[in-house]
């Protein structure tokens, strides 16, 4: 009988309890044979797509994390891999997610396009990232690299082939530039975009633009590139954006950017030829289609731009080469301090424009207050059409003397592309109140610092020394004439440090030789560390900034030609200018193209470098 039915000699009272007795014993069979659900493991690997290459051939590294959650990691590093393999392209991400058995399994994947440098067999260090706040580590990767094998020229057995077969205006890649004029400093935003009305695959970038006279910054992009619709030339496109990058120009003359090159796989209908027109019109028919792979390089046109030079006319003293538009702020974290009492004075730059390659303001110190170099830091946002953002310098500073002291206002000029005239933004004053030290206590009492408590206080009573004979008469002029010299040579070095302080284009000149070895001591360690792109960074910061510096060029006249005049006019033999020079055209040269860079060549530009500080220090000793 079914249980909603009970039969009526067992009562109707019970059914309840029945009904209610039955389902928590389904409830408690159903925890008890629920499976164990534990932790999904998670696991950090390392694939490559094959583990022998040849010489020209290209090849994967996938980086995976599996199991957990997509939103407990953070921290992604990937190992150098430009010490042995060129970076074609990524690293790109994919995502994946997927039910099983009532559990979710997760997965994300950087993906990144190598080729080899050179023959050998070559280990890749392991990946790190951080899981819900515990460091992994993905496995090494050793690839082994082969000679390449002679070229035949059989077709592909998968239809693939090189075949020099026009695509019309089917397929290109073109380089759209805002404007062909500007001036020295201006921003000029390029965006590189690929045409298509076939079907294709990128392969790889080939080639990026070298921009001899350029200071570039790329504009970030999504990780997936979606196409758009435009209508060139009467015909419809799909249109993908590769690459934005917005091109400073360092000096004047006809500029001119590279071509910008891409390889394709390119997917073409075969052309039937029978020799017979009618079979030839009735086969035609896209029903009948067949297609191939053909491999195409994409390249755009070479770019010229005429820079002209920042004018003259209305150009402040402070104009360090700063071109855009930008506001400043200064202050002082503290006006009343003791005597070696640290303070700071914080400078604040915000603006568009070219930030990284913004040069300290003007700051005055008063005379008796000690300073060191600034602190700098960056915060750049490269988005949309230009860049912007704001960069911070922070001098540290210590009274030696009490009393009161003026701080004068800092000032900070720049070029502005709007009103096609220099501005100028000045801060306030400040005025230092610099009080006495403090005083040691004389009692050697507990309120004296622990590092200074083995200093006894001042004894209550002054013993009794035994006699001596009176010192003889050269000892007492000794004693009187000391304070005299020593009055004198402070007047004589007080002298020299305002004339040193009141010629800051002096001071600026013998300070080159130093801030250039703390930029080539920065370029060392990220040679060390692998970091390549700022290991350039810190090497044209080194050789740029000390020519600048010791040659007093400011930055909107500082090019290679005018370089090389000024040394040439300061008597400096040939020598040192081609070792100058050389050096120049190197970091150039370099900055353009540092996947293509071997370590040796690294080292090589390191020695260049400081070869040519140390040649141009000597020619222009006096």
């Amino acid at each position: 009988m079914p249980w909603g039915n009970p039969a009526p000699d067992r009562g109707m009272t019970r059914a309840p309890d029945t009904r209610i007795s039955l389902a928590l014993f389904a409830v408690f069979l159903l925890v008890l044979f629920q499976p164990v659900v534990h932790p999904q493991d998670v696991s950090f690997t390392a694939s490559p797509s094959k583990t022998e290459v040849a010489l020209d051939e290209q090849f994967q590294l996938t980086y995976t994390l599996a199991g957990g959650s997509l939103k407990q990691y953070s921290d992604f590093r990937q190992p150098n891999l430009n010490a042995n393999f060129l970076t074609l392209a990524g690293p790109s991400t994919s995502q994946s997610m997927q039910w099983v058995n009532g559990r979710m399994s997760s997965s994300i994947s950087w993906i990144y396009v190598l080729q080899p440098r050179a023959v050998g067999t070559y280990t890749i260090p392991p990946a790190t990232i951080v899981y819900d706040g515990r460091p992994m580590k993905s496995n090494a990767v050793t690839i082994k690299v082969v000679s390449p094998a002679p070229s035949r020229k059989q077709p592909d057995p998968r239809g693939k082939e090189d075949q020099d077969i026009p695509l019309g205006n089917d397929l290109f890649v073109r380089a759209s530039v805002e404007k062909r004029t500007a001036f020295v400093g201006e921003p000029i935003f390029v965006t590189y975009k690929l045409y298509s009305r076939v079907r294709f695959r990128i392969d790889n970038i080939s080639k990026i633009p070298r921009m001899v006279g350029f200071w570039s910054e790329d504009i970030d992009m999504p990780s997936q590139i979606r196409p758009e619709i435009e209508i060139l030339d009467g015909n419809q496109y799909e249109v993908y954006t590769l690459k934005k990058v917005v091109y400073f120009p360092t000096q004047a003359g006809t500029l001119t950017i590279d071509p910008f090159e891409i390889n394709c796989t390119v997917q073409v209908r075969k052309k039937r030829r029978t020799g017979d027109d009618f079979f030839d019109r009735f086969f035609n028919d896209p029903f009948f289609d067949s297609y191939q792979d053909i491999r195409k390089t994409l390249t755009t046109d070479r770019i010229t731009i005429n820079v002209k030079p920042l004018p003259d006319e209305g150009k402040p003293e402070s104009f360090r080469g700063a071109v855009g538009s930008y506001t400043m702020e200064a202050s002082i974290d503290k006006t009343t301090l003791k005597v070696n009492e640290s303070a700071v004075l914080k400078v604040v730059i915000r603006g568009t424009g070219n930030i990284k390659l913004l040069e300290e303001p003007i700051v005055e110190f008063p005379n008796g207050v000690e300073h060191f170099e600034p602190q700098i830091a960056e915060d750049i946002i490269r988005q949309g059409s230009s860049i912007s953002g704001t960069k911070t310098f922070e001098y540290v500073f210590i009274p030696r003397y009490p009393g009161s002291m003026e701080f004068k206002p800092v000032t900070f000029a720049w070029f502005d592309l709007d009103k096609r005239a220099y501005r100028k933004a000045v801060s306030n004053g400040w005025s230092l109140t610099v009080l006495e030290g403090k005083q040691q206590l004389v009692d050697g009492s507990s309120s004296v610092p622990g590092n200074m408590r083995d200093i006894h206080g001042l004894m209550a009573q002054v013993p009794e020394f035994p006699s001596s004979p009176i010192p003889p008469l050269w000892v007492f002029m000794f004693l009187y004439l000391t304070p005299i010299a020593a009055g004198l040579g402070g007047l004589v070095l007080k002298r020299r440090y305002d004339r040193i302080h009141s010629d800051p284009l002096g001071m600026r000149m013998r300070r080159a030789t130093r801030i250039a070895e703390r930029h080539l001591a920065a370029s060392k360690r990220f040679l060390r560390s692998g970091d390549t792109e700022a290991y350039y960074h810190e090497i044209a910061r080194a050789l740029w900034g000390y020519v600048q510096n010791k040659l007093a060029l400011p930055t909107s006249e500082t090019s290679t030609s005018n370089v090389i005049e000024t040394l040439r006019g300061r008597g400096a033999g040939e020598d040192t200018v081609a070792c100058v020079h050389e050096a120049l055209m190197a970091i150039e040269e370099a900055r353009f193209s540092p996947l293509r860079a071997t370590d040796a060549t690294k080292q090589s530009l390191y020695d260049a470098a400081r070869r040519a500080m140390v040649s141009m220090e000597d020619a222009l000793r006096i």
